[in-house]
């Protein structure tokens, strides 16, 4: 460590390169840096995390070490190269993900969690000369597919590492400390829950009888605003008399977006992102909203706009832009108006976000990963419905869910407050909305469990008692030790709790979601919304709110007493047996032979891969062996590709019958693995998908988009657009893992011709890296700037 006097010159130089004062959690963050320990910061969207990420670098460069920067996402990766770039300059600063490598021993090293994992997993020399560690977003831990990289980065990082992690204000940010701290050295918790800009949660109906948008503050003194609360309550018939209630009463609707925006322009709300939980329905919203005849730049801003989206297009072919619908999308951008989410392809999105960012949209229909690492802070936020489709039923969002998302509204030096707006809606209760409003419950959970992968490794490295305290050591671990009274209490108070829900659901008539830890909240959701539906068709025209608000107290109570379920069986050595588990099913495919690895086994330990086990399997049984690039591409394509539409997969198209067959087997072997799984008790691996064969074939025979997509072969379900581009990449990276472990050096070579065919127009520009420069004096304007014309509707309600 240098001396202080050192230190508070850099502190000093970065200060002032910012052109800022540091913030007191940003000055506490750096003391303990000086110190010498790692820290973990937790603090709301745009807050300053970034710059204690940054004087944790400097210090380290000063040192004469390097630094690793992590990110979650290869495009947040990309943005953060520009970040730093910007600062520290071209060379000083490189990229390692999937998709690019750009200058890997560079002072500074840009990277997914995954690839930092690997590193480690691997030996990699860099991992030596790192003197610190960048976790951004750390509170990923918590997703169910990815959230165990962040642990085993934690667990496995070495001791003269600092970690730096940046999360999302979390309720038991301080237990996550102490965890931290007990498993890779001093990290204390620096934690600010002061927003830089305030928020206020706002409510917006639309009143029948009056054809006005009513907007009010959701909570008044921290509890439910009872001006809403009336107005409701005056909106319910007491009798059958439905006619005169109607006349007499309140009649609220939800507010048509077209309403909204118009709302928030006349309000001087503006810019604002609308969160629509469907990527159809974002572009559908932003469609609408542009033949209704919004514009919101002047010809000035439009000319920028399109030098914006020259440059993000220019690798494009006019044939790729064109089955992207790239004219209707520019049309879009040039009213002030774009839907963003990751079906669209990285130059549309990118260029939106520059736009975005340099105050050229007025308006940005949106899902949810916007929220996530995209630096895109608004005036407002809208929150379409408080429910979203999470694979098998819908869902509340949850008080974290709900604060990731609103922390966009409020810029920076900009705003003097952001808005975040909820919307009426006749099965969401008033109550339910202010709950999320008024939440801090962000508690962050642990998803780790030991993947195929993982125990190969540890049987490679570690005895077995060292591997199993090596789990133990995990978060989960480690907080259910410490917690298991509390959550024993605990569950016998929320079954008691769920009890006495379900009994009032059934005094209402309703009907009974589930039994405890047999029926998801996701599940029941997704029941409560068929019943509804058939109640509509059977002329009941309004659901009773007393029953969806009792349903989905069940459905919260369920939810509860299932995860202090799993925390308790966590408890009592459930990681362990895991591991053994895990053990006995790589014994059963021939990988490992007591403690000891096979020669599949040493495969599996560098495939990092969702499906790792059925690839190694593919992999020694020959199914790759034998067959051109293009038909390896589609059979590599069956691992990789998971139908995700509600609407059924069609039967899969296979370009010869040898393909069929191969394809056959590859199921034959994944269904294998999920009777072995269950046999041991462990969570079933996800299961091959052949709907994508067909379109990857084609396009590394050389297809054209118009031709997969709108030609006479073209298949209904082929994905298009950033999905396919994404589903390609994701393609690419496995195909590039059976170019390094095939054991037959052909299919090695094989593979390696099959990225060429595939890495190609749309999909290669996806990996080209924007150095792209915002227009010259283009800032980020207050909204006082957007020209605003009224829509026209093909009904107009408002007065």
């Amino acid at each position: 460590m240098s001396d202080g006097p050192n230190r508070r010159s850099v502190r000093s130089a970065l200060l002032a390169a910012r052109g800022v004062a540091a913030d007191p959690f940003q000055v506490e963050a750096f003391d303990v840096i000086d110190n010498g320990s790692s820290v973990l910061v937790a603090a709301p969207t745009s807050s300053g995390k970034t710059l204690v990420a940054e004087y944790a670098i400097a210090t380290a460069l000063e040192a004469g070490r390097r630094a690793a920067y992590t990110t979650p996402t290869k495009a947040l990766s990309n943005q953060k190269l520009r970040d730093l770039q910007a600062w520290l300059g071209t060379e000083r600063v490189g990229l390692l993900t999937g998709d690019n490598v750009v200058r890997p021993d560079a002072d500074v090293v840009v990277m997914t969690t995954e690839v930092l994992r690997n590193m480690m997993y691997t030996g990699s020399p860099h991992v030596a000369e790192f003197g610190v560690a960048v976790l951004d977003e750390v509170h990923y831990l918590q997703d169910p597919y990815r959230g165990a990289v962040w642990e085993e980065v934690i667990i496995n990082v070495p001791a003269h590492i600092r970690l730096v992690c940046l999360s999302a204000t979390v309720s038991n940010a301080t237990e996550l400390s102490r965890w931290i701290d007990a498993t890779a050295g001093a990290c204390p918790a620096v934690v600010c829950g002061i927003r830089p800009v305030p928020l206020e949660d706002r409510y917006l109906l639309y009143e029948r009888h009056s054809r006005k948008l009513l907007d009010f503050a959701t909570l008044a003194n921290g509890r439910p605003n009872p001006e809403v609360e009336r107005l409701l309550e005056r909106s319910r018939p007491r009798n059958s008399a439905r006619r005169r209630q109607r006349s007499s009463g309140v009649r609220p609707a939800r507010p048509r977006r077209s309403e909204i925006v118009e709302h928030l322009a006349a309000q001087n709300r503006l810019p604002a992102i609308v969160f629509v939980f469907s990527r159809q329905g974002c572009d559908d919203a932003a469609r609408t909203l542009v033949a209704e005849g919004a514009a919101f730049l002047d010809s000035a801003q439009q000319h920028r706009v399109r030098e914006i989206a020259a440059a993000h297009t220019a690798p494009l072919s006019p044939s790729d832009l064109e089955a992207l619908g790239f004219d209707e999308w520019l049309a879009g951008l040039c009213a002030g108006v774009a839907s963003h989410h990751a079906g669209l392809v990285p130059a549309f999105k990118e260029a939106i976000e520059d736009c975005f960012t340099a105050g050229l949209l007025a308006v940005v229909f949106a899902t949810e990963t916007l929220a996530v690492g995209v630096n895109m802070p608004a005036r407002s936020v809208v929150i379409e419905q408080l429910s979203r489709f999470r694979g098998d039923g819908f869902a509340m969002l949850t008080p974290g869910e709900y604060t990731q998302l609103v922390g966009r509204a409020g810029r920076r030096g900009i705003d003097d407050v952001g808005f975040a707006y909820t919307l009426w809606h006749p099965h969401a209760e008033f109550t339910e909305t202010a709950r999320l409003a008024a939440s801090g419950d962000f508690e962050l959970e642990s998803s780790f469990r030991p993947t195929y992968n993982m125990a190969a490794n540890l049987i490679a490295g570690h005895s077995r008692a060292e591997a199993v305290e090596l789990l133990q050591r995990s978060f989960a671990q480690w907080r259910a030790d410490r917690r298991v009274g509390e959550w024993t209490k605990a569950l016998a108070t929320e079954r008691e709790e769920l009890r006495a829900a379900r009994t009032k659901l059934r005094s209402l008539g309703g009907a009974r979601p589930g039994r405890s830890g047999s029926t998801s909240s996701r599940g029941a959701s997704q029941h409560r919304g068929e019943r509804h539906r058939h109640r509509r068709g059977h002329g009941d025209h309004r659901a009773s709110s007393a029953i969806v608000a009792a349903e989905r107290s069940v459905e919260r109570s369920a939810a509860r007493v299932g995860r202090l379920k799993e925390r308790i069986k966590m408890a009592k050595g459930g990681l362990a047996r895991q591991l053994d588990a895990t053990c006995e099913v790589l014994a059963h495919f021939e990988c490992a032979d007591s403690w000891a690895l096979t020669p599949a086994g040493e495969c599996l330990r560098s495939v990092f891969h969702e499906s790792d086990l059925l690839v190694v399997l593919c992999l020694r049984d020959g199914l790759f062996d034998g067959v051109g690039p293009a038909q390896l591409a589609g059979l590599v394509s069956v691992l990789t590709y998971e139908h995700r539409s509600r609407v059924r997969a069609p039967e899969p198209q296979y370009p010869d019958s040898d393909c069929r067959a191969r394809a056959s087997r590859i199921f034959e072997v994944a269904n294998e693995i999920a009777r072995v799984e269950r046999r041991w008790g462990l969570a079933l691996s996800r299961l091959p998908d052949a709907s994508f064969v067909a379109a990857v074939h084609a396009w590394a025979c050389g297809a054209t988009l118009e031709e997969l997509w709108s030609g006479d072969g073209a298949a209904a379900d082929t994905p298009v657009g950033g999905d396919f581009v994404r589903q390609i990449r994701q393609l690419i990276d496995l195909v590039d893992r059976v170019g390094d472990v095939a054991p037959s050096s052909r299919t090695r070579d094989t593979a390696r011709a099959a990225r060429a065919l595939l890495d190609r127009g749309v999909v290669a520009a996806a990996t080209r890296i924007s150095d792209t420069p915002l227009p010259a004096g283009v800032g980020a304007p207050p909204a006082e700037v957007f020209v605003h014309e009224a829509v026209t509707t093909r009904v107009r309600r408002l007065q």
